[in-house]
């Protein structure tokens, strides 16, 4: 499944083509959180449900916590604050926080304060607004490519970018999560029982597997993404510009994962293993069955954990219409953080 979230407008044919990755899109435009002041936070009962009349607007990957129970659910405000962060060894790029340390395979007190260290960095989520044609570059002609890189041509037929919008949200991201919570399997359903942050930590680290994960999912709370894309596409469209747009959400350091110390954990997880598996194609073969190992050792649930949108949608669509109508009209190329 893809990791960001993708949508288009082709004017010229009438087509819409779109992507759903693991990314929550939101059914409220309200300000869930006026302040940055922990008695400010919305309470479970007190938040609305976003899916409560626009269940359909969900994708498969969006995590409701709302059906989660009350009692279930870790607020901000009710864990107490940790005097020493963690110290166990990470491996970070874009996406995640990764760690196989051996002192949280067994220990939960020190999984906990794994998780509560890195709960503490919140997800980072751009939007890219795009405009482009397909067209066909000869030999010696320059275009602008998808990531905004000049290219020379080759006689082929490429998507040409006219322009290119990237707007960081981080300034509009509560810097504390709000609340954490353990999305409830099948298995668990049908079993009628309520998992805890501190179960799912508990089951992690009483098994005895050689290869397992646990994993938690950082997702933004409080934009209607949907109505949002559709919002900028017509701002785009109300200059004239006649080619395709396209939104896109991508996000960054949204996972915070733990696997097993063991060597063969490791030894599966290496870079260099995972490129001689790949060259020598016995990844048709190894990748299967770690894969396999792995689902069967992970833990039964999804944690998720929820930061707010501080500021409505329209705020920002306020602030910001005018850089974007600037980088459309100029057709330019445009990084910046959120106004």
């Amino acid at each position: 499944m893809a990791n960001n979230l993708t949508f288009e407008n082709h004017p010229l044919d009438n087509s819409s083509l779109w992507t759903v990755p693991e990314y929550p899109v939101l059914t409220s435009d309200r300000t869930m959180l006026p302040t940055n002041n922990d008695q400010n936070l919305p309470t479970y009962d007190a938040c609305a449900n976003p899916s409560a009349s626009n269940i359909n607007d969900l994708p498969p990957n969006y995590f409701d916590i709302s059906i989660v129970p009350n009692g279930a659910v870790l607020y901000n405000i009710d864990v107490t604050p940790y005097t020493e962060a963690s110290t166990v060894e990470i491996e970070r790029d874009e996406k995640r926080v990764l760690s196989f340390n051996s002192l949280i395979d067994k220990n939960p007190d020190q999984l906990w304060l794994y998780f509560m260290t890195y709960l503490n960095e919140k997800p980072q989520v751009k939007i890219i607004i795009r405009g482009y044609q397909r067209k066909l570059i000869k030999e010696g002609e320059f275009y602008y490519d998808s990531n905004g890189n000049l290219r020379n041509g080759i006689n082929e037929a490429v998507e040409v970018t006219d322009f290119k919008c990237s707007i960081d949200l981080s300034s509009y991201t509560s810097e504390r999560w709000w609340r954490v919570a353990v999305m409830p399997s099948v298995e668990t359903i049908e079993a009628d029982e309520i998992v805890t942050l501190r179960d799912a930590i508990e089951q992690y680290t009483l098994s005895n597997k050689k290869v397992k994960e646990i994993l938690m999912k950082k997702q933004i709370y409080g934009w209607n993404l949907i109505e949002l894309r559709s919002q900028l596409i017509r701002l785009v469209l109300s200059t004239g510009y006649p080619n395709r747009v396209s939104v896109t959400y991508e996000k960054f350091n949204y996972k915070i994962a733990a696997r097993s110390s063991s060597q063969l954990s490791r030894f599966a997880n290496s870079h260099t293993v995972q490129c001689f598996c790949c060259l020598s194609c016995l990844c048709i073969i190894c990748w299967p069955i770690y894969g396999c190992l792995r689902r069967i050792g992970s833990t039964r649930d999804t944690i998720v954990a929820d930061y707010i949108m501080t500021k409505p949608v329209n705020t920002f669509l306020q602030l910001n219409s005018a850089t974007i109508l600037d980088t459309v009209i100029n057709l330019s190329i445009k990084s910046y953080i959120a106004h």
